[in-house]
Parts: C-alpha cells; sequence; structure tokens
C-alpha cells in the first residue's frame, strides 16, 4: 500500500487547500500537485455531512485516478466511491474497498487540519 506522503510531489503539512465552505455536504473537491500529468499527486476531500476525509486519488488495485474526468468519482447512486476504471467500490467514511479487485485493502487516507474555516494538510505520523 501506498504511504501518501512518501509520494512524489505529496503536499507538505501546513499545505492550504480550501475554505470549509468550498465542499457542500455531500461534495468532493480533487487536488493536483506537480507539473507533468504523470508524476502529479492527486488527492480529494469528501464532505461527509460536514465531516471532511481526505484520501489520495489513487485506486489501490492498478495505480490510476479513481476518476476520469472531474466529479466522476462516485458510484451512480452517489453511496460510495467508484474506480472508473475497474468499477472497484470504497466507502466513504474510512475508504475501505468494499467491491472489487482491490477487495478488503483501502484508499490511502491523508490528515487534514481545520483552522478557522481554512483547511490544511495536518502532520502526519511518520510511524504509521
Amino acid at each position: 500500500m501506498k504511504v501518501w506522503y512518501q509520494e512524489k510531489n505529496a503536499p507538505l503539512p501546513g499545505t492550504y487547500l480550501c475554505s470549509v465552505f468550498d465542499i457542500t455536504s455531500g461534495g468532493v473537491m480533487e487536488f493536483c500537485f506537480g507539473k507533468h500529468r504523470k508524476t502529479q499527486f492527486r488527492m480529494f476531500i469528501y464532505n461527509d455531512a460536514g465531516q471532511l476525509r481526505a484520501y489520495m486519488n489513487v485506486c489501490p488495485h492498478f495505480d490510476v485516478p479513481l476518476n476520469v474526468r472531474s466529479g466522476e468519482i462516485f458510484t451512480s447512486d452517489r453511496s460510495q466511491f467508484m474506480c472508473s476504471i475497474h468499477y472497484a467500490r470504497f466507502n466513504f467514511h474510512d475508504g475501505h474497498c468494499t467491491e472489487g479487485p482491490c477487495e478488503g485493502i483501502g484508499l490511502e487516507s491523508i490528515p487534514l487540519t481545520i483552522t478557522g474555516e481554512s483547511v490544511f494538510i495536518a502532520k502526519y505520523d511518520l510511524h504509521k
């Protein structure tokens, strides 16, 4: 499994991402770090009824982004995240894969910290 902060172009702790008001409940916002598409670090934040959750935007099965186009990260009924390539399905609350070729594995979560209305990358545990 990937460790997000070891990936090329991963944002550093303290990196500003957005305002808490930028992502409505049930909404998602994607972020890309790095200039070249092949080496970009991709992540997204999901607003789970007011709880912001961040994950690397990489399917653990085949090392591809979950979405081909912006916003195509959900199942058709919007009950889970879904890889648009192999149709693996992931829980919102923990990123765990419940169906598909990577069942039992999960999305790599990214810690966030909120200061006032601003969302930042939080410090991470190097011993994880």
